[in-house]
Parts: C-alpha cells; sequence; structure tokens
C-alpha cells in the first residue's frame, strides 16, 4: 500500500509566481493546489481538511500572507500546519512581524528551487514527526485511561470483598461474645470521632472507624472456659487471653484486610507508657489508630456492663482514664475525648445496649435459593 502524498497549498495573487512554485515541486511527490488570494486558501482549509503544508506570498489583497498566518495558527486544528512565508521584503521588521504572526519559515525572492525543495522535505519531516509523536501520546492517553479504570474496578471489588469480609468477621464477633451489646457500633463511633479530633485526614478517620470493629476478631481463637468466664482469670488463663491481639493480626493479614485493621488488632492493647502487650511499644511508636481505638475501647467497657463488672458511671469512667493518661492512654487521644464528651455522650444514648443480647438467628427453614432445583 503506498503513503499518502504530501498536501500542499501555495498561494500567490501573481499566477507567474504559482507556475514556479508549481515547476519546482510537480515531480516531487506532493499533491499541489494553488490559490490567488489568501481567503480562497482559508476557504479551501475549512472545507477539504487540513494540507501538510503551506507556501504563502506575504503582500496579497484582502488577506495577506500574515492574516493567513494568523488565521491557521490561532484554529487548534490547523496551528501545527508548517508555513513557509516566501517574499521579497527583506527589512528585517518584516521577519519579525512574520514570525509573530506564526510563520515556521521564510524564503525570500527570488529563491531557487534547490532551496525552496530543501525547505520543504525539512518542514514536512518535522510535520510528520510531529505527528506521529502526537499520535503515540494519544495511543499512550487511551491505554492510561483505560489502566486506570481498570484499576478503579479492581479497587472497588477489593473494597467490596474486603467490607464483606469485614461484616463476616463482626458477625463472629457477636456470636462468640453476646454479651457486648452494641459495643462494637460504639467504639467504631468513638473511634472515628477521636480521629477527627486529634487532625487525621477524612479517608484516615473513615478507615479507623470502619475496621475498629475488628479490634477483637482475635478471640474467636481464646477457648470460651477463658473468654466467657465471669470471674478473674489465673495468670495462665490471662497469658492465653493477651493472644487475641496476635491471633487477630494473623487472621486479618491472612485475609490481606487493610493494614489499619491489622494494626488495630495488634496493637490495641499496648500502653502509652510501654507496659502493655503483646509487644511493650512505647508512645508514638503505637499506631495512632491502635492508641484511639485502645482509649475507645476501655471507655464503653468501663461504662458498659460485662459478666465479670457492672457499669460505671461516665464521671468515674473520665477519672479512671484521667489517672491513665500518659501511662495507659496518650494524653493527647484524651484531651480530645473529654473535649467531646458531648458528642460521645450522644453516640452513648444513641447505641444504647439492648436488653437482650444482639446475636444473629440462623433462620434457615429451607435451602438458600441457588441449591433448590428448579
Amino acid at each position: 500500500m503506498s503513503e499518502k502524498r504530501p498536501i500542499i497549498y501555495m498561494v500567490d495573487d501573481e499566477q507567474h509566481n504559482l507556475l514556479l512554485l508549481q515547476h519546482s515541486l510537480k515531480s516531487y511527490g506532493y499533491e499541489l493546489s494553488a490559490f490567488q488570494n489568501g481567503q480562497e486558501l482559508l476557504d479551501a482549509v475549512k472545507r477539504d481538511g487540513t494540507p501538510d503544508m503551506v507556501l504563502s506570498d506575504v503582500m496579497m489583497p484582502k488577506v495577506s500572507g500574515y492574516e493567513v498566518c494568523r488565521a491557521l495558527k490561532s484554529n487548534e486544528e490547523t496551528a501545527n500546519i508548517p508555513i513557509v512565508l516566501i517574499t521579497g521584503l527583506n527589512d528585517i521588521r518584516d521577519k519579525v512581524k512574520g514570525l509573530e504572526s506564526g510563520a515556521d519559515d521564510f524564503l525570500h525572492k527570488p529563491f531557487h528551487p534547490l532551496e525552496l525543495r530543501a525547505r520543504v522535505r525539512s518542514l514536512l519531516r518535522i510535520k510528520f514527526l510531529n505527528d506521529r509523536l502526537e499520535e503515540q501520546n494519544m495511543l499512550l492517553e487511551d491505554e492510561k485511561l483505560h489502566l486506570e479504570s481498570a484499576v478503579r474496578e479492581r479497587t472497588a471489588e477489593l473494597e467490596d470483598l474486603t467490607f464483606g469480609l469485614v461484616a463476616a468477621l463482626e458477625q463472629a464477633n457477636k456470636l462468640n461474645d453476646a454479651d457486648t451489646g452494641n459495643h462494637i457500633k460504639r467504639v467504631c463511633l468513638y473511634s472515628e470521632l477521636l480521629g477527627q479530633g486529634v487532625g487525621l485526614n477524612l479517608d484516615l478517620c473513615n478507615r479507623i472507624g470502619r475496621f475498629a470493629s475488628l479490634h477483637d476478631v482475635g478471640k474467636v481463637g481464646i477457648p470460651d472456659s477463658i473468654l466467657k468466664k465471669p470471674g478473674k482469670l489465673t495468670p495462665e488463663e490471662w497469658d492465653e487471653m493477651k493472644k487475641h491481639t496476635v491471633y487477630g493480626y494473623d487472621l486479618l493479614k491472612e485475609a490481606r484486610a487493610d493494614q489499619i485493621a491489622q494494626n488495630i488488632a495488634l496493637c490495641h492493647h499496648e500502653k502509652f507508657d510501654g507496659n502493655g502487650y503483646p509487644y511493650g511499644l512505647k508512645g508514638e511508636s503505637i499506631p495512632i489508630e491502635a492508641r484511639i481505638v485502645a482509649l475507645a475501647d476501655v471507655f464503653d467497657a468501663l461504662t458498659n456492663k460485662r459478666c465479670y463488672k457492672e457499669a460505671f458511671s461516665n464521671e468515674t469512667a473520665k477519672e479512671i482514664i484521667l489517672e491513665s493518661s500518659g501511662s495507659h492512654f496518650d494524653p493527647n487521644v484524651v484531651r480530645v475525648m473529654f473535649d467531646r464528651m458531648d458528642d460521645v455522650e450522644e453516640i452513648q444514648r444513641t447505641h444504647q445496649n439492648q436488653d437482650l443480647p444482639v446475636v444473629a438467628e440462623t433462620s434457615m427453614k429451607v435451602p438458600p435459593e441457588h441449591l433448590v432445583s428448579a
């Protein structure tokens, strides 16, 4: 298949100049079109599409070569057409005016055909290279958009999978520990509130609030004889209970859950002074999400009845927390909770424990639809 012939538009108000241009170029594989004034050329561009090059006289009636340049270069669709002004004007000011109008090159009359052909070949080569580069850029942009769309779709799928996993693990928590009631919901809301108060960005606050629900997910690995024991745990039982942090981390890591969720499960029993577990992390070496959930979890545990204790009042809980600020808890997070206590108490009122344990009932009287034959 033969390559497309380059299209060159030529404009000059003198016929013999057009004949000279045609004679100089006709044997070199170009498709030539001649016009006797600038307006004819501009009309042809609008009607027939863009040429690959324009050769234009400067001094023409009605529409000059300068005006042809300005008209083509000001239009996005024709701005890349190389334009050669052919003129008998030799004043430097005329050349500057042409360049300011958008001309790519000049050819002075009288010109030699060899010079004309050399300038035409050079500008066409540059033009075609630019066209090819622009085409490649468009292909790359299309590919980039496609990849971005694919990444967004895959990210949405992973988020759906993660949230489904979170919901399943939350349900496992409820089934395993019916005594906690709305504890999980309140801890999530407290945690998001505290994250906002310490100045975390909105996305991080949302993630902390979402994954705070998994802080005790590792308790699914703790025997019921320990987890639901109404009395004090023995030292051996307490050592086993503390393993729920590592169990939760391992479970979430294996499930490829968000790093925030993993940090919360692993570190929410670390203490600010380094006397917590499982690793004795200290101060800001404890992830901020774990420091936040630690306070939210303890505050809610203090202010609600458990199998091993009665509920404390908010004032008593605040006194206990204040005594532990800087030792158990991050003082900055404690300050935020106390500053936002009205919001904390609103969460308490809105999400009070139910009289009966909130446990999902398995009411599958018949098999699921996909197991029922048509």
